[in-house]
Formats: structure tokens, C-alpha cells, sequence
């Protein structure tokens, strides 16, 4: 006769396994659920204080302010569409230069000087929960910044007829959307904004004011832009490849053009993920040192 006895072993071996199976889904359903709240929290801040609408209007305002110096110059030029001159206006790398440490400078600095930080990092939370929570939202927020740019064919058409009705006069030029003008800038716009995002979270984790946060992030800005210009200050040189690729004057200019490529996406991907994890190390230090 068998002894029910392993029979009573395999079945207890397998309610185990399945109550194992349970915890670890449910622990990984309450990380998630713990970064969705942090992330919520921080995309909360930007649209329920005068802060992010203040960024988003001037936002709005200074593409307007690039896209009537780009129909001045699309009247005398002809070939590529709206998107392509105004991503490689200057006026737009003015302030796309500085909308990175606008929207990042006060993701820890202000929560140091406030005293908020402290008790987030000795909350039961983990560092990654953290930064991820605070870097998806103001990605998210950067990413909402450039939907207006949706709108300006739809405006454009209803400025056209208002002038027909009006004056009777029928409007020679038009912004069309076609898809291949479109997908391409804002491909490289969410790319080149994932790394600098984290670049701005960078900068703030690594003081606690938000001034010296602001500069540092604009001052690698700044150093970013002109790296893709060594090769016309200097010529082209034997590392001349490396600027070239590392250019994000010339990633707007061929993405923008309609031409996508892929090593952008690797560049700015891999660069963003190195720079989180080197903000996780700093903030990693700065709570275990309290």
C-alpha cells in the first residue's frame, strides 16, 4: 500500500509554489502601483501650479514667434516644409537651449529647500521609484509642450478663409500636415528630450538651489549645442565622425528633412539611461548620508 504521505508533500509543495508565485505578482503590482502615485504626484505639480503654465505659455508664445519668422522665410523659399525651418531657426535653440532646466531645476532642489525631501527618501520607497516617478513626469510635460505644433495647420486653413471672406483675397500660402513633415521632428523632439531631461534631473540632484541647478543644466546645454559646431569652427578632422553623430543640430536637420534614422535612438536612449543611473548613485548618497 502507498503512503499517502508524499501525496500530501506534493500538494503542499505546490500551494507554495502558488502562494510564492501570488507574492512576488503582488509585489510587483505594488512597485508599480507606488511609481504610478509618485509619477502622478509630480505631473500633479506642473499642471496645478502657476509654474508649468507659466513654461507652457511662454512655450506657446516663442513658437509663435519662430513660426512668423519661418513664414517670412518659406515666401522666398521653397522645398521643405514648416517644421524643417523652424527647428533650424535660431530663435527656436534659443530657448529650447533653456526649457530643460525650466521645467527640471526644481525636481529636487526645490523639494531640498522646501524639507519635502527628506521624508520622500525615508519613506518606504526606493531611489529608482524616485527618479523614475520624477523623470516620467517631466518628460510627460515636455511632451505636452509641443502638442500646440499640432494645431498650426488647422489654424493656418481657418486664418486662410477668414482672409477670403474678409478681404476677398485668396491666401497664397498654406501649412499643410502631411505625416512625413510631422513624425520625423517630433521623433527627434522626444528623443533629444529624454536625454536632456535626465541631464536636468542630473543637475538638480546635485545641489540643493535651484539657481545653481538652472545654470548647470543651461551650461551643458549650451556645451551640447556647440559640440555639434566643432566640426565648422575647426573642418573635418579624423574624430570629425564622432561630433557628427553626437550633433544635435544635425539630428533635427535630417530628422526634420523626413530622413529617420536609428542611431540617434540609440545615442539619446543610452545616454539618458546612463545619466539616470548615475542619478541614482547621487541621490543614493545623499540618503544614506543623512
Amino acid at each position: 500500500m502507498i503512503s499517502p504521505l508524499p501525496l500530501k508533500q506534493c500538494i503542499l509543495m505546490s500551494k507554495l509554489k502558488e502562494m510564492g508565485k501570488t507574492t512576488t505578482l503582488e509585489r510587483r503590482s505594488s512597485w508599480f502601483y507606488t511609481l504610478k502615485t509618485l509619477y502622478l504626484r509630480e505631473l500633479r505639480v506642473y499642471f496645478s501650479t502657476p509654474f508649468g503654465w507659466v513654461i507652457m505659455a511662454c512655450t506657446m508664445a516663442l513658437l509663435g514667434f519662430c513660426l512668423q519668422a519661418v513664414i517670412q522665410v518659406m515666401s522666398k523659399a521653397t522645398g521643405e516644409g514648416v517644421m524643417y525651418y523652424m527647428l533650424n531657426n535660431i530663435n527656436f535653440w534659443f530657448f529650447f537651449i533653456f526649457l530643460f532646466p525650466l521645467i527640471t531645476m526644481r525636481s529636487f532642489a526645490e523639494e531640498e529647500r522646501q524639507g519635502t525631501l527628506e521624508g520622500l527618501l525615508t519613506a518606504p520607497v526606493t531611489t529608482t521609484q524616485i527618479i523614475l516617478g520624477k523623470y516620467f513626469a517631466a518628460y510627460t510635460f515636455y511632451l505636452v509642450l509641443w502638442i500646440p505644433l499640432l494645431l498650426y495647420p488647422w489654424m493656418s486653413h481657418l486664418a486662410n478663409i477668414y482672409t477670403e471672406c474678409r478681404y476677398d483675397i485668396k491666401a497664397e500660402g498654406e501649412i499643410t500636415y502631411l505625416l512625413a513633415d510631422w513624425i520625423g521632428p517630433y521623433a527627434i523632439l522626444s528623443l533629444s528630450g529624454a536625454f536632456f531631461i535626465a541631464i536636468g534631473l542630473f543637475c538638480s540632484a546635485m545641489t540643493r538651489s535651484q539657481i545653481i541647478a538652472g545654470i548647470l543644466c543651461t551650461s551643458f546645454m549650451i556645451s551640447y549645442y556647440f559640440l555639434g559646431r566643432v566640426t565648422e569652427l575647426w573642418g573635418e578632422f579624423p574624430a570629425a565622425p564622432i561630433f557628427h553623430y553626437m550633433s544635435c543640430t544635425e539630428h533635427v536637420s535630417s530628422f526634420s528633412r523626413g530622413l529617420l534614422d536609428t542611431r540617434p535612438l540609440v545615442l539619446y536612449l543610452s545616454l539618458a539611461i546612463l545619466t539616470l543611473a548615475c542619478v541614482k548613485r547621487v541621490v543614493d548618497y545623499r540618503r544614506w548620508t543623512r
